[in-house]
């Protein structure tokens, strides 16, 4: 059990903004996350999976949405509506919370809510680092044929607000949720896939928020020190500097409830191109593969080495690319399945599978 103090938050804040990947949202919105909780209680409570009773009842809190929306409103009313939509219609006792993924944002999945009710957090994200879609988070759920999963989401205010629930399979409740996030402005806030902690422990990315919560420190320990955060990054993680530059012709497009697009990076006379679907999923070098997610591809602010996610990027800012091996990850379930990159294939036009086999 680790009692997370505020400044704790602040540093998986910090690394989980890395661990996004360009994706998992915005930094200010999980910092406006880290002040909410904290008002309404000291610290929060994150136990470890053996901590859990095996048959103990586990939750995961997610946003869901494209990060670049301008017209989100996402409240702890909003959480509170969704834990009572869940409560009612799952017909479970709920034992700790996990958050879908690692992120600026998205690694505060569940302290909001944890904060208001006493349940404690648990340490087994469905994913270590952040992933575009659904069913990338479901931990493997998706290929049990039998489970059926509640998923309750709500957001927006006025004429979007919006509450949803949804029952039966990932597929078709992922559907819904995701329109949730469309139609309410572009982002919601969601509880889904109840699973045993037993199921947890084998499926999930057990330790990764402890994970955030060190690459956080690195960070602060070495702020305003670009040269020292780069490495510590080398030392303990393998990241690999690609290349120093500035950013041109980026281009987003909202679809569907995600960010879709590309951007390129001009360094001496290399061109790097970056694409994404939330997250950054290819980059080429002059038009050869050199990175592929879930590898790990960030671009840092040259000037203080803080990661930008592809909604905030923009031309003409002068950035570090790098990536992070894989296997140096704490990879969920998700992770391991062939199908879920093929869809990512269709979407960008971006061969993945191939530069994944030893995953699948």
């Amino acid at each position: 059990m680790i009692k997370l103090t505020k400044d704790l938050c602040l540093q998986a804040l910090y690394g989980g903004l890395l661990l996004g990947g360009g994706g998992g949202g915005n930094l200010q919105l999980g910092l406006d996350a880290l002040e909410e909780a904290f008002r309404h209680t000291d610290e929060l409570i994150m136990m470890d999976i053996d901590e859990m009773n095996q048959d103990d009842t586990i939750v995961n809190v997610s946003m869901v949405g494209a990060p670049s929306a301008k017209d989100t409103c996402v409240t702890i009313d909003h959480w509170k509506t969704v834990l009572k939509n869940f409560e009612m219609n799952s017909g479970t006792k709920i034992a700790g919370f996990t958050t879908c993924e690692n992120g600026g944002v998205s690694t505060s999945n569940g302290w909001v809510i944890s904060s208001i009710t006493g349940i404690p957090l648990v340490d087994a994200p469905s994913n270590g680092r952040a992933h575009p879609t659904g069913t990338m988070g479901s931990i493997g759920l998706n290929q049990i044929p039998d489970y059926i999963t509640v998923q309750t989401a709500c957001g927006g205010k006025g004429d979007n607000y919006v509450e949803t629930i949804a029952k039966g399979s990932l597929k078709t409740t992922s559907h819904m949720i995701r329109q949730t996030a469309v139609v309410d402005g572009g982002m919601c806030c969601v509880l889904r896939n109840p699973v045993t902690a037993e199921y947890a422990k084998n499926h999930a990315a057990v330790g990764a928020i402890a994970q955030a919560l060190a690459i956080g420190k690195g960070y602060l320990d070495h702020k305003d020190d670009v040269e020292g955060i780069l490495k510590f990054l080398e030392d303990n993680y393998k990241a690999k500097v690609v290349c120093r530059g500035i950013t041109s012709d980026y281009e987003l497009c909202m679809d569907g409830g995600y960010d879709v697009g590309s951007l390129h990076v001009k360094s001496d006379a290399d061109d790097y191109e970056l694409t994404y679907w939330n997250e950054y999923m290819t980059l080429e070098k002059n038009g050869e593969r050199i990175g592929t997610f879930p590898d790990l591809l960030c671009t840092l602010d040259a000037k203080t080495g803080l990661a930008v996610s592809s909604a905030e990027i923009k031309d003409d800012m002068d950035v570090i690319m790098i990536i992070i091996p894989k296997d140096q990850l704490i990879l969920g379930g998700g992770m391991y399945q062939k199908e879920l990159y093929v869809e990512v294939e269709e979407i960008l036009n971006k061969e993945l599978v191939r530069f994944n086999e030893e995953l699948f």
